[in-house]
């Protein structure tokens, strides 16, 4: 057994991108941190957020209009560099930044919970610590336990669009009832390193739109397919954050200090339409949270799949089951997941700290990957005798806004981080010196028959096709 090639349309593939963009759990948790840094210029971040991710989509698909596979990105960076190491440590990377953010949607859910119960004037229950449980059980288990068309074509795209209309709504209500006030698209009020952090905390949310580069086995025509499914995301979803940024800080009823010091702005502000409204928009936020860990559980899961046919990881995260779904590697992911939210909780003291150390390990890992995929996308086509000055000039400017993404992460790191990073890297180097470099990482992609290949096997075929071109 193995995936279910050639099963997947543009809805699932939209739905998995969706799924890690999560637009309203990226407005109630992204949105909310990068408030704290630039206040009412956070619509002008996300403006600029928006657009680094647009640049970060369109590197993305200069690799996913030519390459499909089960690994992603990790697949990218191989292309580019053919180096076994380079693609082992770029696929440690997307393991632990999806394994992480797991952990920090998890501790989302939590402190969203916990606000709610504060505002109400209530002491949260003393058992909401089983909220953290459901945010890494529940999509650990849907994610093998349910068809891959199933999942993100009916549970995980509908819910989605929901939350994008939701997030519209919003918009659309603040310019009806207050005017559309061009000076929240101003930078005024907040310094350059302020708004390049908030802009960078929302690119990370905003670019999950790339999510579907997993599904490269199981699409249909999947280098089209996936295309278009991360265009369609970032389109959608991304101009979704924006909007709703913008609602949340229009509709805003207090001073901008308050806004700023607000756990969870979103909420706070629903409670001006009633409890039912502020029900529903708590319902659907938990349910943003856990569709985004179901997209980064399939995908990491993926990662694991394809290292393991390898031979880099145990080969039994190639283990299948009859739903097609890597049930093995499915449940280390959720495995891991867990680990971080004990060693984070119990390193830290609280819910509120683990959430934003956990947090800066995520972007670390997250944006470190990216750099090697950026700076490959000229390698890679100029591997297939195809580079073009638009494949050097844009891929640069996005990978650059991603290094900026790192510096600025990195610039006050304390010692949890510290250890953790060190930790994690050592493991790793650790496996890949006594088992990793014996197998072949970076080995395989489909083609659009979804059949199996080497990448030498199918850059060779690439070139082929541009001289048949030319």
């Amino acid at each position: 057994m193995g995936l279910s090639k050639g099963s997947l349309s543009i809805r699932e593939a939209y739905g998995q991108a969706m799924a890690v963009t999560a637009p309203l759990g990226s407005v109630v948790s992204t949105t909310t941190a990068a408030i704290a840094y630039a206040g009412k210029a956070v619509v002008f971040a996300t403006i600029l957020a928006l657009i680094g991710s647009a640049l970060w989509i369109y590197t993305l698909t200069r690799y996913s209009s030519k390459i499909a596979s089960a690994g992603g990105y990790y697949i990218y960076g191989a292309s580019a560099w053919r180096k076994k190491s380079i693609a082992y440590y770029e696929a440690i990377t997307e393991v632990v930044a999806y394994s992480a953010l797991n952990a920090v949607n998890a501790f989302a859910l939590y402190l969203l919970v916990e606000s709610f119960f504060s505002m109400l004037g209530i002491s949260a229950p003393q058992d909401l610590y089983l909220l953290i449980a459901l945010g890494l059980i529940y999509p650990t288990l849907i994610s093998f336990t349910t068809r891959i068309k199933n999942l993100l074509g009916q549970i995980v795209s509908i819910s989605a669009t929901l939350e994008v209309i939701m997030l519209y709504a919003m918009f659309i209500y603040a310019v009806a009832t207050r005017g559309f006030n061009l000076s929240y698209f101003s930078p005024s009020g907040a310094s350059a390193n302020a708004i390049g952090i908030a802009m960078i905390l929302s690119i990370v949310s905003i670019s999950g739109a790339g999510a579907s580069t997993y599904l490269g086995e199981e699409s249909k025509v999947p280098r089209k397919t996936i295309t278009l499914g991360m265009w369609l995301s970032i389109i959608i979803g991304g101009s979704a954050i924006l909007a709703g940024t913008y609602g949340l800080v229009a509709l805003w009823n207090g001073s901008l200090s308050d806004l700023a010091n607000s756990n969870q702005p979103l909420i706070q502000e629903l409670f001006g339409f009633g409890l039912p409204i502020v029900m529903i928009g708590l319902i659907m936020s938990v349910n943003s949270l856990l569709a985004s860990n179901i997209g980064t559980t399939v995908g990491s899961a993926r990662v694991l799949f394809n290292l393991a046919r390898e031979k880099v990881v145990p080969k039994t995260f190639e283990k299948t089951n009859d739903l097609d779904q890597p049930i093995m590697a499915t449940l280390f992911i959720g495995l891991l997941s867990a680990l971080f939210v004990v060693i984070s909780i119990i390193a830290t003291g609280s819910v509120e700290s683990a959430f934003t150390e956990i947090s800066v390990i995520t972007s670390i890992f997250w944006l470190a990957g990216r750099i090697v995929d950026g700076f490959g996308v000229p390698v890679f086509y100029w591997r297939i005798n195809s580079l073009k000055v638009q494949d050097i000039i844009i891929p640069v400017i996005a990978t650059l806004i991603n290094v900026t993404g790192v510096i600025l992460s990195l610039q006050t790191p304390d010692i949890f981080q510290s250890t953790l990073l060190i930790g994690i890297l050592g493991i790793a180097t650790i496996w890949y010196l006594f088992k990793g470099r014996k197998g072949m990482a970076g080995t395989y992609v489909v083609d659009d028959n979804n059949q199996l290949l080497t990448i030498d096997e199918y850059i060779e075929k690439l070139r082929k096709e541009k001289v048949v071109a030319s």
